[in-house]
């Protein structure tokens, strides 16, 4: 289904057929750049994950703690678009340190005053005791000057290391900035201005013990909204005119709940929403129950309780939970993952049965694209179609979202060559079905069509290097999607059909649920070359480093990579010395 953003930061999220765009950064640790406290010192939790000269969302996560579990406990008037007293959210941590302070990220406001957040914490408590909390900017990570470095210029925006901008700042950036715009011409506009005070510091009555477990709780109020991304799209909370609907990647979780915001951040989740009656809440894992409530001051037309579980952890950009006048449908599947599909009422009968037909067919792609990753890793899976006009659709775990009334079957990166495949699949069906000459020989040829298609590209299609992503160029273009999707495709010619699906399989059963580097991703694919001879090892080294991290100049032809894979356009992959295909 479909995929059409993906965070590509330093460390990436796996799931199924969503082994992330490498990123070439090693993985992110907590308190990286401030050093870690010395034992038995209790100091303050780093306020970022990301590396020294980050540039892609360099202020989200937050250290000296991991996320085991988050309980989201709405209280929401979809009538109002407003959380109401009562809503809370209490995530119970692990310290990794001695922890005098520690932060979460949190978009109170933002410079959209229509459609951007209007909120505020009424309170912060650890482990049951208030504690003292304040907001404050991002600093760049690893900043030799601490994270309250009193510098403006230790604060700034940019699309880029360093932030430049109209001062000329030659420090790395400390957030990405918030564009208006998708104008390429207007992607460097805010370079150089200040981030946002969105890190919630929060000092408890004592220090947290290096290895204790506890809990915080964040009482808060106001109206959730969006977040303005570097490429000038929207995410997070969109208005709906009988509720929200959240997509929210790379970063706009924090614009509806305080959270620690990075994708290695994983807590398992619980969601007990209390909204209008007649609401239908929809959120990742399995529906356990709902309840329903007699009138109240909040609700005086009653309200309903929607309890959601994922036992699964969730990356922070794939938490779901949209609200509103959803009519949900449930079925078990033989195998026991429980199907969801979702569609907004007030989507057109004929426009429903649309997407209907292509949602039916979700366990049926799953199906399929479980040959090549392996067993499905969730005990559900669902569709849910929203009204608004989103900037993307995208893979929320177990709930993959619609936005404008539609569903697709469009995806991104590794996700693209399971859009590639299932391409594939039907050119086998059409030709005689899977266990036929014909079939298999239909089912190669869809790829290899695709594959030349796509090299054959010009202009400046080659010109950015996908593992060095913008934020303005991380989720559109060649970069993210089709460049990527084609050296898979050429990865797959090379390790040969057989040895790159076992290769993805040993990917899964390794890094599934947790998250993986670019290093990592290629180390595995050297292990499933047909030769383990040193010549093509150092063969395919230099085609991950073609594919993922060269940008060429514009036109094509000598400007792009020159190791495709045997049958496809261009130079090939073997006959070299000592590298010969077997």
């Amino acid at each position: 289904m479909a995929r059409r953003r993906m965070h590509t930061t330093a460390v990436m999220s796996v799931s199924l057929l969503a082994v992330a765009l490498p990123g070439h950064a090693a993985p992110a640790l907590a308190g990286v750049g401030h050093g870690p406290a010395a034992p038995g010192r209790c100091s303050a939790g780093a306020r970022t994950l990301s590396h020294f000269g980050a540039h892609v969302y360099p202020d989200t996560g937050n250290g000296g703690y991991t996320s085991v579990h988050t309980d989201v406990d709405l209280v929401y008037d979809a009538t109002a678009n407003r959380f109401l007293p009562g809503n809370h959210v209490t995530l119970t941590d692990r310290a990794t340190q001695c922890l005098t302070s520690f932060s979460l990220d949190f978009e109170r406001r933002s410079i959209d005053s229509k459609a951007g957040p209007d909120m505020k914490v009424r309170s912060v408590t650890v482990n049951g005791r208030p504690a003292g909390f304040t907001f404050v900017q991002p600093t760049y990570p690893g900043d030799p000057h601490g994270q309250n470095d009193p510098n403006p210029l230790a604060h700034e925006a940019s699309q880029a290391n360093p932030v430049g901008g109209p001062r000329h700042n030659p420090l790395p950036p400390a957030c990405s900035p918030q564009l208006t715009s998708t104008n390429p011409a207007k992607q460097n506009s805010r370079n150089g201005t200040p981030c946002p005070a969105n890190k919630l510091v929060i000092t408890p009555s004592s220090p947290v013990k290096s290895g204790a477990t506890f809990t915080v709780t964040v009482m808060y109020t106001g109206r959730p909204g969006v977040h303005h991304d570097g490429d000038g799209t929207t995410e997070g909370w969109f208005r709906a005119p009988d509720g929200g609907f959240v997509t929210t990647e790379p970063v706009a979780s924090e614009d509806w709940m305080p959270l620690n915001d990075y994708p290695t951040a994983k807590p398992t989740y619980d969601f007990f929403d209390t909204t209008n009656a007649g609401k239908t809440v929809i959120a990742n894992g399995v529906l356990e129950w709902t309840r329903h409530n007699k009138p109240n001051a909040e609700f005086p037309g009653g309200s309903v309780t929607y309890h959601w579980h994922s036992r699964a952890p969730i990356a922070s950009y794939l938490v779901e939970d949209s609200i509103g006048d959803f009519h949900l449908t449930e079925r078990t599947a033989d195998n026991g993952i429980r199907y969801y599909e979702a569609q907004d009422t007030s989507i057109s009968p004929a426009q429903q049965k649309k997407n209907r037909a292509i949602m039916n067919m979700q366990q049926n792609i799953t199906e399929f694209e479980s040959q090549f990753n392996g067993t499905y890793p969730f005990t559900s899976a669902g569709v849910v179609v929203g009204t608004p006009p989103a900037s993307f659709e995208e893979e929320m775990q177990t709930m993959i979202t619609f936005a404008g009334g539609q569903v697709g079957l469009s995806k991104e990166g590794m996700a693209t060559v399971a859009q590639f495949l299932f391409t594939a699949r039907q050119a086998e069906m059409a030709a005689g079905g899977p266990y036929t000459h014909k079939g298999q020989a239909a089912f190669q040829a869809s790829l290899v069509k695709t594959f030349n298609g796509i090299y054959a590209q010009k202009a400046s299609f080659w010109v950015q290097a996908p593992s060095n992503p913008t934020p303005f160029g991380l989720f559109s273009g060649s970069a993210t999607y089709a460049r990527p999707a084609a050296a898979y495709l050429a990865l797959r010619q090379i390790l040969g059909p057989t040895n790159f699906t076992q290769a993805m399989q040993q990917i899964q059963r390794e890094y599934g649920g947790s998250h993986i580097t670019e290093a990592q991703l290629e180390a595995a694919f050297h292990q499933w070359m047909p030769s383990q001879g040193g010549a093509c090892q150092a063969k395919l080294s230099e085609f991950f480093t073609e594919w993922f991290d060269t940008a060429y100049p514009s036109g094509g032809g000598a400007s792009r990579p020159q190791i495709t894979g045997p049958g496809l356009a261009g130079p090939g992959f073997y006959g070299v010395p000592g590298c010969r295909h077997s």
